[in-house]
């Protein structure tokens, strides 16, 4: 056994096996081949990620797609009957805060509802609010309320102590805390709430704790040109109407404004507690308004806010140099972006306590304030190599990364009736213009 190993020992090396043609090619060319083929193949996956949907799956008109929705991870059957007894919560004072009846008092309701939907739980973001954009903007027209479900046991007497300072929180004690009651049901169930208790208003806004709204600049472009004085008494003129800008979603086939930041006049607002009365749809919260306009065949009339006025916020689009504001290459119109220009109303994905602040710090009683030259920072830190591989390949014209909402709808969704675009038979977009899904 020993003399065989000693033979095969003193035996030459034989390399593997490699095909003719491998041979005749150098290894630093076939190095450079093989690298070549994974590089290539991380492009290919890249694009096909990126690229749109060229053959949408619709919908028949007001047959809305029915299906499992899908909210924040969680299908809506996994909705919970409650976990703990939901009694009920003491009266809520429903009155305005000190720092806005300086500015109301002895007045008519203000014409405005801002409410800020959020849990128990959130009392810092609460005062975060309430300490700026709302004390920012106290001289306009509206009511600040921020609306939550039965705190139970652990919140109750907390809430009823914040409820007793500020006056400025809305119960709606016959609904769980938890996520998935405050995605689904629980918007429609406040605007029910304002109907059974006759708080009129003409606008009512619904929004997430981490949008900081330039309440001025709202008030000023979209609430108050829509609005008559005929009576002495302002009160909305466009019938039907969403305020907020529209977003496709084509894992649920279907368009809506964005629930981040949306408003509607009062009739619009009755209408969807009614078709909500009889259809009792359960989806995610924004998606359900289109869901219920096509079960009862319904049109809604929609001003849309492009991605200058309301978009995510995008750190890494900003200077680098402390503030908010956009770098010199920003795509405004985008869903996502720092701050560009004297036109921003509504920032959103704003969680982070640091972010809200840094964007905060753009604001004044007077709404935006002046962008700075991008350069006029030392610390300007230019375009991060990240944002410059999405740059390269926009200006290419294979990625949709810095598509705007509107562009995103495809073709198959637009309509012309009688001069007006239709957006999924159910939105009525007047004479704006379809966007690049629908060339």
């Amino acid at each position: 056994m020993d003399v065989k190993r000693a033979r095969a020992s003193q035996q030459p090396y034989a390399p593997p096996y490699r095909p003719p043609i491998i041979r005749c090619i150098p290894k630093p060319f076939l190095r450079i081949f093989v690298l070549s083929i994974l590089i290539t193949s991380g492009l290919l996956a890249h694009l096909l990620a990126n690229l749109p949907s060229f053959l949408p799956v619709h919908h028949a008109p007001f047959e809305p797609p029915s299906f499992d929705f899908l909210v924040h991870g969680k299908h809506v059957s996994e909705l919970q009957p409650p976990a703990y007894p939901l009694a009920p919560f003491p009266e809520t004072p429903i009155q305005s805060s000190l720092d806005r009846e300086r500015h109301h008092r002895d007045g008519p309701r203000p014409p405005w509802l801002a409410a800020v939907i959020c849990a128990a739980g959130d009392v810092e973001r609460r005062m975060m609010i309430r300490t700026t954009w709302m004390h920012l903007y106290r001289d306009v027209p509206f009511d600040g309320r921020f609306v939550v479900s039965n705190p139970g046991p652990q919140w109750t007497e907390i809430i009823r102590t914040e409820n007793r300072t500020f006056g400025d929180m809305i119960v709606l004690d016959h609904l769980q805390e938890d996520d998935l009651t405050a995605n689904t049901v629980k918007t429609l169930e406040f605007f029910k709430w304002l109907v059974n208790h006759g708080r009129r208003y003409e606008f009512v806004s619904k929004m997430d704790t981490d949008l900081w709204l330039n309440a001025r600049a709202f008030w000023d472009r979209f609430l108050l040109p829509r609005m008559s004085n005929e009576t002495g008494q302002l009160a909305a003129a466009p019938p039907h109407t969403f305020i907020g800008q529209m977003y496709y979603s084509p894992v649920h086939d279907l368009v809506f404004p964005h629930g981040s930041m949306y408003t509607v006049t009062w009739d619009m607002l009755e209408l969807l507690v009614s078709l909500q009365d009889s259809f009792h749809v359960v989806a995610g919260e924004d998606m359900t308004n289109a869901l219920l306009l096509m079960k009862g065949r319904q049109v809604a009339n929609v001003v849309n806010m492009s991605g200058m006025e309301k978009f995510d916020y995008e750190d890494d689009d900003a200077r680098g140099d402390g503030t908010a504001w956009a770098r010199d290459q920003t795509h405004p119109d985008a869903s996502s972006h720092a701050l560009v220009g004297s036109g921003v109303v509504a920032v959103h994905q704003l969680k982070d306590k640091k972010l809200w602040m840094r964007v905060a710090e753009c604001f004044d009683e007077d709404g935006v304030k002046e962008m700075p030259p991008p350069h006029a920072s030392p610390r300007y830190r230019g375009t991060s190599w990240r944002l410059q591989w999405f740059d390269f390949w926009a200006q290419v014209g294979v990625s949709t990364r810095y598509a705007s909402q509107l562009d995103r709808i495809p073709s198959v969704f637009w309509t012309r009736d009688n001069g007006s675009w239709i957006v999924d038979g159910i939105w009525n977009m007047g004479d704006q213009k379809p966007g690049l899904g629908c060339t």
